[in-house]
């Protein structure tokens, strides 16, 4: 075996196949980038393309002031010289402002062309994804450099807050494309909140002695948020990548960042608009705020059913504890009140209370508890739901609480200042719901597309 390896190494130059095959992507992907810079100096240097330049320059008070040789990346993570035109930022009429003032110049061509902290488009596109996807932005550089893009730490996780800011300054706009203006479309709103663990820097003075001032750790609950499509069986429609976002704001905060996202849908053409979530505090009473503003012709509240058994399942161990019933009565009583429920009669289940219990302080506790939780008979109807085709789970929004904060976010050592986790979740968001490409593409177009400007010829100039 080992002569035989010896002697394919041979034929390969002396090289395993694995060696060989890395090495020539490396030498073709060298031979396309100095291609590309051809064409990128070529374009910067295109005296139609600074015109465009200047007439986006006086939209953001930038005058165009001459030329700089600066250090680019590509896709590789490989730094390329290229002569970038140099615009000066305006200065401010405020003078505290004008002292302070950093980053006064801006390399406009870069900018309309997609470049990002001096990184081209295709390598924010992969090192970005690559830095949502893995558990930390160290193991995403190591895994990039194993792919052969150079990319530090630090500078991965740059880019990525900076380009979630850059995105999320419109961020619905951003991420609902065209798909969601189809008329007929039935759609089920989840939302649901997470915990994480807040970084803050204790207040006061260090105590003396010790090196580091030290931190507090806080539980947070940020709230997530999806958009689903589906078909008239209640379920999900592949073709249609689902909306996923989140913040770590207050539950206002939350309906707020739906409301956004409704708003860029077409709601008075869709068949069905039904919200579905667990029974915390504060949710059902904003929904039906939310169902006001809504222009949806059918809309539905559907309390998730497997929290709904959970809860009921209470009340079952009070009947059980409060008349002494055995173990196989236990396993009656939860199936026939589990039927109950399916069927959406509420009242069935109170007369089980009124007849099984006789104790007055144990008849309370189980009719408390009923009536908080059950009270809304419209939010339980599930073999109606069913019927119609639409859903009656919020297992949606639980899935991507798991895969969107829990597998990245929440976790033993992981402490986060609030505006990394929400720039955090967002990237994540739009990853795992399959929506990067298009998010990256769109904020890119919306920012740059103005009455006067148009990111599309600047694009032709390339071309």
């Amino acid at each position: 075996m080992a002569n035989g390896t010896k002697a394919i190494q041979g034929l390969l130059g002396g090289q395993n196949f694995s060696d060989y095959e890395r090495e020539v992507v490396e030498k073709h992907q060298l031979e396309a980038e100095k291609e590309i810079i051809s064409r990128l100096e070529g374009t910067l240097k295109d005296d139609q393309f600074l015109q465009l330049l200047k007439t986006y320059g006086q939209q953001v008070a930038c005058r165009f002031i001459g030329w700089r040789k600066i250090l680019i990346r590509l896709s590789s993570g490989r730094k390329y010289e290229v002569i970038s035109p140099v615009f000066l930022r305006s200065k401010p009429k405020d003078k505290r402002r004008r002292r302070r003032r950093s980053n006064v110049t801006r390399h406009l061509g870069l900018e309309v062309l997609g470049f990002e902290h001096k990184c081209s488009p295709l390598l924010l596109h992969n090192s970005i994804q690559m830095a949502a996807l893995c558990p930390s932005f160290e193991t995403a550089s190591n895994v990039l450099e194993d792919l052969g893009v150079q990319m530090n730490q630090r500078l991965l996780q740059t880019l990525c807050y900076r380009v979630a800011d850059r995105i999320m300054v419109d961020r619905c706009d951003n991420v609902v494309d065209d798909s969601w203006e189809r008329a007929g479309l039935r759609l089920l709103v989840c939302i649901d909140g997470g915990r994480i663990r807040h970084r803050q820097v204790k207040r006061g003075r260090k105590k003396k002695g010790m090196k580091r001032h030290g931190y507090s750790t806080d539980w947070v609950a940020p709230w997530l948020i999806t958009i689903t499509c589906v078909d008239e069986n209640g379920k999900k429609r592949p073709e249609i990548a689902p909306i996923y976002d989140g913040t770590v704001k207050d539950i206002n905060g939350a309906f707020e960042l739906l409301e956004g996202y409704l708003e860029q849908i077409n709601l008075k053409g869709s068949v069905s608009l039904t919200f579905c979530a667990d029974g915390g505090n504060g949710i059902w009473e904003r929904i039906k705020q939310l169902e006001k503003k809504l222009a949806a012709p059918n809309i539905y509240r559907v309390l998730d059913y497997t929290h709904a058994k959970q809860n009921l399942t209470e009340i079952v161990d009070l009947i059980h504890q409060g008349c002494g019933a055995v173990k196989y009565e236990y396993t009656t009583l939860m199936t026939q009140l589990k039927a109950l429920l399916w069927q959406g009669k509420i009242d069935g289940i109170e007369s089980i209370i009124y007849q099984r219990l006789h104790k007055k302080r144990n008849k309370k506790q189980a009719l408390k508890k009923l009536h908080d939780y059950f009270g809304d008979i419209a939010k339980f109807q599930y073999q109606t739901f069913r019927a119609a085709g639409l859903p009656v789970g919020s297992g949606t929004v639980e899935s991507a609480i798991r895969r969107v904060i829990n597998l990245r976010i929440k976790g033993a050592g992981l402490f986060w200042k609030l505006e990394n986790v929400e720039r955090m979740i967002f990237l994540r968001s739009q990853v795992l719901s399959g929506r990067w490409h298009f998010t990256l593409n769109a904020a890119l177009d919306r920012v740059l597309n103005t009455p006067t400007f148009s990111v599309s010829d600047c694009y032709m100039q390339v071309a």
